[in-house]
């Protein structure tokens, strides 16, 4: 007979709970006697275990009484609280056994850990997912800001000229001088906003881009010329 595979926090049951419990306690038990001194690491991570295990049973035990199930279908947040605590202590429960996953009477379809509490929160998951990649991808193809170096030193000294998307429009940019942004080509000078109140965002990509290099490789020269290169 095959195991139907556990996918999903609502579909653990109570003889789920019961059968990974007594694989895990049956192994803990009959490795303790043989092997194990008194007050040796072994003998003591052995012991905490076998406080563990029985600890997430009971906590697992306690969400399938009646009480609790019929308080949760007729309350959505206690529903809600009631299968998170599920999902929770069953993966801890799991990720304890999954120690013993290669030895034999290990069920691989059904002690598994569940990372969504049903079949809509998954889809959720998804939907979500699928935005998430959708905006990384928009964002990765698409480089809001440029920084172009400029002459550190001398009288012309910038530093850098940045190059920047209007955050309202993609196809509109400025140029601004330093890395302060604090004024910025406005065509035929350099200009602070904050005094003229003109928008910076005056020219498309490509021109932005060929301007700051413009200023850039002149500053550069005129530097050059004056320490007499």
């Amino acid at each position: 007979m095959t195991t139907k595979p556990l996918r999903y926090a609502v579909d653990v049951t109570p003889h789920d709970v019961d059968a990974i419990t007594r694989f895990v306690m049956d192994r803990l038990i009959h490795h303790r006697r043989p092997t194990l001194e008194v007050g040796t690491e072994g003998y003591r991570t052995n012991a905490a275990l076998r406080t563990v295990v029985p600890g997430f049973a009971g906590s697992l035990g306690y969400e399938f009484r009646d009480e609790v199930v019929a308080e949760a279908q007729a309350d959505d947040l206690k529903g809600l609280e009631r299968i998170q605590k599920i999902s929770g202590t069953w993966n801890d429960l799991v990720a304890v056994a999954s120690q013993w996953q290669d030895v034999e009477g290990f069920d691989t379809a059904r002690w598994c850990k569940v990372p969504f509490y049903h079949a809509q929160d998954e889809e959720d998951f998804r939907q979500w997912e699928e935005k998430e990649k959708a905006s990384a991808a928009e964002t990765a193809a698409f480089v809001s800001e440029y920084r172009i170096p400029g002459p550190r030193n001398g009288p012309q000294a910038v530093g850098e000229f940045i190059v920047v998307r209007d955050p309202d429009n993609a196809d509109r940019w400025a140029v601004f001088e330093g890395s302060s942004q604090g004024r910025h080509w406005d065509g035929t000078a350099w200009q602070h906003a904050r005094f003229t109140g003109a928008g910076p965002y005056l020219f498309g990509r490509a021109t932005a881009l060929a301007t700051a290099h413009q200023h850039a490789g002149r500053d550069v020269a005129d530097r050059e010329t004056s320490q007499g290169r």
